[in-house]
């Protein structure tokens, strides 16, 4: 058992590096440069399809709708200007991260933010599957026999991008900004190039086929337009992520997201507007039978050096387009297990101070829907930008009424703004959702819908599980604990992790059995938990006092083991170690609750000299029946 342990221990060490302690949090947070091309991956990915999406649906209505290409773009940067400047008033008006979520939870109420939650979460699974799927796409073009081994490969390239993530932001940072930043100059370079030669007249239009049917107008011309617009706001994926993640910036937090949001913005409208801007002067239509980019850059640098350095970055950014989920999910996560929508696991911070659950479930959920739909991109498109529409506009509504609230010079003019935004962005969700429904986007509310019920459970759960164990007074902790008193035989310990009714019964247990020699123990993973528990215990004015142990690598398991081994001064001195259990009415509910305790008894089931004892409280919560109010 010991091998096997140091044997892991030395893998993980080799994957993910050495652990970072609590102390060393600042130190591992992001400065503008390497936070842009880890937060601003999949939005600037979109240069590579955006453009396309809009000539895809323009070109249903004829050569002569091409034209409208320029116009659409710019719409769509119109839109994200203002969805980037509202974002840029959300990361200051609630630095702590959570972004959509929390803006519609405190603006709207909990249900519209568990809509957004879910349509974020939903749609960041997706983000990851669709930047993979399109990666390995690229790469089985250039290696066809590759292609019966598409889905092997989109899986183990989510489990590189996942290890790169677990080593930490920094690191990370300085993994995906080389390519990022090696797309952005390539693309940029190609808008202007590309737009000088076309200005001095050197650039050469591309020969497209003549497109069968007649032009349309009316009505139907209006819906092929709406629809390209919502097809170029794919531009836009990848936007929120930013306000989900102001905590991982350096000081001061607030400043550099919204610095490091305008950069993101400003780059992904001038690509986009140059890039459609190319397309238009060239005449290139998406039938081509290669993407728009692909002959934008066969059009301005031949096959020559640039044009193949252009499709290798492309394929790069792609790929690297799913970190963002990377970032944004398992923030996002965790902010939504400190409301106790989802399990406590995900607050926790692994050894390289990121949320590891939050990678590792991330992870898994995107393996599963590339396995599910084989790893075949126009299959997973379809459930692609639905959900980050969905939160946009509650976010963008949730604006409104938060400078309503607030009614601070100018509010007005902010509250339009917002306004103008969730309209915009609302008829987008609303063409997507119409166009996309019967091709796959039904499944996305199907998630939405089962993932809000999968909070709802949760907070329920956690709500009658705080009132079943509601903290007493000390009165009624010292009567639970005046019991007969024994000469002590053995060191008895107690790790406290909260102050409730389960925690008095255990103490008063641990009191009787050893009241000369008993510990009260808190080991502070969470040094501001710790601090409150504290506070707690002292304001109880508990006879036992309570000794906490500073855990700088948040680690639970290995400083309780020495605390404990530091009790037994001789070879046949025992100690009794208390273990607090709540005992829960269905199996699932388990997976709800950290399993330090299970922990703790499998590593003292082997050693001789230490005693282990349960305190179950059976509180037979079980869920309150669909008619009954949420608690």
């Amino acid at each position: 058992m010991g091998g096997g342990i140091k044997a892991g221990a030395i893998i993980k060490r080799v994957l993910l590096g050495r652990p970072l302690a609590t102390a060393e949090e600042l130190q591992e947070r992001l400065p503008k440069k390497f936070a842009l091309p880890i937060f601003a991956s999949d939005a600037l990915s979109s240069t590579a399809y955006a453009t396309e999406e809009i000539l895809l649906a323009l070109v249903l209505a004829g050569t002569a709708a091409l034209q409208l290409s320029s116009f659409v773009a710019l719409a769509v940067a119109v839109l994200l200007v203002v969805v980037a400047l509202s974002y840029q008033q959300t990361v200051h008006a609630y630095p702590s991260g959570g972004g959509s979520y929390l803006v519609s939870k405190e603006n709207l109420g909990l249900m519209p933010g568990m809509i957004a939650a879910a349509s974020l979460m939903v749609d960041y699974v997706m983000t990851v599957a669709v930047s993979v799927a399109s990666g390995v796409a690229a790469i089985t073009t250039a290696f066809p026999e590759l292609h019966d081994l598409r889905v092997y490969l989109a899986v183990g390239l989510i489990v590189l991008l996942a290890l790169a993530n677990l080593r930490g932001l920094r690191e990370s940072g300085r993994f995906f900004a080389v390519p990022t930043y090696f797309f952005v100059v390539l693309c940029g370079g190609l808008v202007v190039t590309g737009l000088v030669r076309w200005a001095i007249g050197d650039l050469t239009p591309v020969t497209s086929r003549e497109l069968p049917g007649e032009s349309v107008t009316g009505f139907a011309l209006a819906w092929i337009v709406l629809r390209a617009f919502a097809g170029g706001c794919s531009a836009m994926t990848g936007t929120e992520a930013i306000s989900n993640a102001v905590p991982a910036f350096k000081p001061p937090e607030a400043r550099n997201a919204s610095v490091t949001l305008g950069l993101m913005a400003g780059i992904l409208a001038f690509l986009l507007l140059g890039v459609t801007a190319l397309a238009q002067v060239l005449k290139i239509t998406s039938a081509a039978g290669s993407t728009v980019l692909g002959q934008i850059g066969e059009a301005v640098y031949g096959h020559s050096f640039f044009y193949y350095a252009l499709q290798v970055a492309t394929m790069a950014i792609l790929i690297l387009a799913a970190n963002t989920s990377f970032t944004g999910f398992p923030r996002l996560a965790s902010v939504l297990a400190r409301d106790g929508l989802m399990p406590r696991q995900f607050m926790n911070r692994g050894d390289r101070l990121v949320f590891s659950n939050g990678i590792v479930g991330l992870m898994l959920a995107a393996v599963v829907v590339l396995v599910i739909f084989h790893a075949d991109t126009h299959r997973l498109i379809p459930l692609y930008a639905v959900g980050v529409f969905t939160s946009f506009t509650l976010s963008q509504a949730g604006m409104v009424l938060h400078w309503r609230r607030l009614a601070i010079p100018g509010w007005r003019r902010r509250a339009i703004m917002n306004g103008s935004g969730a309209v915009l962005t609302g008829i987008v969700t609303l063409v997507i959702m119409v166009t996309k429904f019967i091709h796959g986007a039904y499944l996305v509310v199907i998630a939405v819908v089962a993932l809000i019920g999968v909070y709802w459970a949760i907070r329920r759960h956690y709500a009658e599980v705080t009132r079943l164990l509601e903290p007493q007074d000390a009165t009624e902790f010292e009567q639970l604990g005046q019991v007969a008193r024994a000469k002590p035989r053995t060191s008895v310990v107690l790790f406290v992790s909260r102050v409730n009714e389960l925690t008095a019964r255990s103490l008063a247990l641990g009191r009787s059995l050893s009241p000369d020699d008993f510990h009260a123990v808190s080991i502070a993973v969470d040094p501001e938990h710790a601090l409150s528990l504290q506070r707690t215990w002292q304001d109880l004015d508990l006879t036992t006092p309570l000794v906490v142990i500073d855990s700088p690598y948040r680690e639970f398991l290995r400083p309780a083991l020495e605390y404990i081994k530091s009790l037994r001064p001789g070879p046949d001195h025992l100690v009794t170690v208390i273990i607090p259990e709540f005992i829960v009415a269905r199996w699932w509910e388990n997976i709800l609750h950290n399993q330090s305790a299970l922990r703790l008894r499998a590593a003292l089931r082997r050693v001789p000299w230490v005693v282990v004892l349960s305190v179950p409280y059976h509180g037979r919560v079980s869920l309150p029946d669909s008619s009954s109010r949420s608690m």
